[in-house]
């Protein structure tokens, strides 16, 4: 694909995940892209089908924008596992309850509840590929060494849950979250939970 072509689609993109969040999924419409964008509907629909298509993208783009480089846990050599773990910690429930993937999650709750294949690309794209590294994370020589973790899969679990708790719940329900303070807090205890129930 060539560079023009993939910077007009990531504005598209990028575009249409504001006019969602902002509208609803419902009440955001084609056109409007495209007033904003410039070019055509026909260009929308050559690059993403229609609009769920388009939605589906913008799925993939958020989620792997916003998670992707969170989740390179294999890549930091120079901390301890404790800080390794509680750096990603924060990161990731920051990320989880903030715009733009709050905002479509709610919008994958609201308007397709009874929709199999939105849930399931998010669902594929989502939890079930970002969770696949820290799985990996999990199984590496650098844990390993510290922690005797038998089922890399349902650690993953224990440890996002112990993150999450109830801030996640809140976030979809549009109330504030404690400052970076609080959350910090939080998480050296998230961590240290975990770490205890896996030591050797």
């Amino acid at each position: 694909m060539r560079a023009s072509t993939q910077e007009k689609r990531t504005r598209i993109i990028e575009v249409a995940t504001e006019l969602f969040i902002d509208q609803g999924y419902k009440d955001t419409s084609l056109d409007q892209i495209v007033a904003i964008c410039g070019g055509s509907k026909q260009t929308l629909y050559r690059y993403f089908s229609n609009k769920e298509g388009l939605f589906i993208e913008v799925l993939e783009y958020n989620i792997k924008n916003s998670f992707d480089p969170v989740f390179q846990l294999a890549e930091i050599q120079n901390e301890s596992l404790q800080l390794t773990l509680e750096t990603f910690a924060l990161n990731y429930l920051k990320k989880m309850c903030a715009n733009p993937l709050v905002g479509l999650f709610r919008i994958i709750c609201a308007d397709f509840n009874k929709h199999s294949t939105i849930p399931q690309s998010f669902w594929e794209t989502g939890p079930l590929r970002i969770h696949q590294s820290m799985i990996a994370f999990l199984k590496s020589e650098r844990v390993t060494h510290s922690l005797h973790i038998e089922d890399a899969e349902l650690a993953c679990a224990q440890l996002l849950s112990l993150i999450k708790l109830d801030y996640y719940s809140m976030a979809l329900l549009g109330l504030a979250l404690p400052d970076d303070e609080q959350l910090a807090k939080h998480v050296k205890k998230a961590v240290a939970t975990f770490l205890k129930g896996y030591q050797k």
